[in-house]
């Protein structure tokens, strides 16, 4: 189960000195030991997960925003920070500041200022995760839960797509559909791919986030599959609109070169046979950890835009916010079936399962063992 984003981190200006591995002090906050850190050799500054020393930048990053964000949604209290410090995962870090945001427009101008004064920033939408990549002890940039922010949506051609924001959670999406379905007296109901277990939870930014999956979405129906556009903020404060032709023409131009890096390195994982043949076999099977690389193999170089979306797909927000996304959906079958079938070995049930995936249209396999049964019957 999956829906939280993750961390956006900016990028050193390279006229500043370099940091360096320095042993942190024993028992120092965090609880590091003697472990490395990266210490800033002018200010002291630790940037690592669980070590992070303020050195004032915190303060700045806070006065270069109130303009963009009130004071009311900055929360630094050493009670509700705490609050913020865990998700669903058994990790926890303590926010230095965590930032609720209400549009696209606030998180396009507050991401800059955290570049400019080089403060970490992760994203969380409903930090349902079990992962922990909606935890920080930098700058929490969490969407406001109002009721009305980042919960825009639209449904278009009798169902077939749904443009949502990522505030919606994703079952709540599927209620959507089911509701026009009714309105329209519509003979197909359809539903968003992606069926993790926290689906009345999970929010639709960490569901993208975090390219969730589920027991019969497999991979044929996930994100990564059935995502058709997506608005993204990056780092620097750009917007890009995919689904504008004028949006990605203006960030062809204004970011060429992130540009041609894609495409280089599209076409230098291309020309690995090796390597696009191992990408192809792994991302056949479920992959929800690390980025979508397949991306690099399965879009042609020379349409860099749809491979940076496609990278963003499970990225955890390290590569931007997602503030938009259209699916396009897949048919919610009115008349549905399960069967509970005994086999004599554990190899026969593999031998099974490999005949119902490649000659039926079976969405889920589910396999137990004789030692899952006999814990099942107590």
């Amino acid at each position: 189960s999956a829906a939280a984003s993750a961390a956006a981190v900016p990028q050193r200006k390279a006229a500043e000195p370099a940091a360096v591995d320095v042993p942190a002090p024993r028992g120092g906050e965090g609880g590091l030991g003697s472990a490395l850190s990266r210490v800033d050799p002018v200010t002291g500054f630790v940037n690592v997960d669980g070590g992070r020393i303020d050195d004032g930048r915190y303060g700045r990053f806070r006065d270069s925003i109130a303009g963009v964000i009130p004071q009311h949604r900055q929360i630094d209290d050493p009670i509700r920070t705490f609050a913020y410090g865990t998700d669903a995962s058994f990790y926890r870090l303590t926010p230095k500041l965590v930032v609720k945001v209400h549009d696209e427009e606030e998180v396009a101008k507050v991401l800059p200022k955290a570049v400019e004064h080089e403060v970490p920033v992760t994203f969380r939408a409903a930090g349902t995760s079990l992962s922990g990549q909606a935890v920080t002890d930098s700058v929490l940039l969490k969407l406001s839960h109002t009721g009305t922010n980042f919960r825009d949506f639209k449904i278009e051609d009798g169902g077939k797509v749904i443009t949502v924001e990522p505030g919606l959670i994703a079952g709540e999406v599927n209620r959507l559909l089911e509701a026009y379905q009714k309105k329209h007296n519509l003979p197909i109901k359809y539903k968003i791919g992606p069926d993790p277990s926290s689906i009345d939870s999970c929010m639709m930014g960490g569901v993208v986030a975090n390219n969730s999956s589920g027991m019969c979405c497999g991979v044929k129906q996930n994100t990564y599959h059935t995502l058709r556009d997506m608005r993204i903020v990056f780092a620097d404060g750009t917007v890009l609109d995919t689904a504008d032709a004028q949006s990605r023409a203006a960030f062809m131009e204004s970011h060429a070169h992130l540009v041609r890096g894609v495409q280089e390195l599209a076409h230098k994982v291309r020309a690995d046979e090796e390597l696009t043949a191992l990408i192809k076999k792994k991302f056949a099977i479920k992959c929800t950890t690390g980025y979508s690389i397949n991306a690099l193999v399965d879009h042609d170089p020379e349409d860099p835009i749809e491979i940076i979306k496609r990278l963003m797909i499970g990225s955890e927000g390290t590569l931007g916010f997602v503030s938009r996304m259209t699916y396009n959906t897949v048919p919610d079958y009115h008349h549905k079936a399960s069967a509970f079938v005994l086999f004599p070995d554990i190899r026969s049930a593999c031998t099974a399962a490999a005949v119902l995936r490649r000659e039926t249209e079976v969405d889920a396999v589910e396999m137990f063992d004789w030692a899952s049964l006999v814990q099942s019957k107590r």
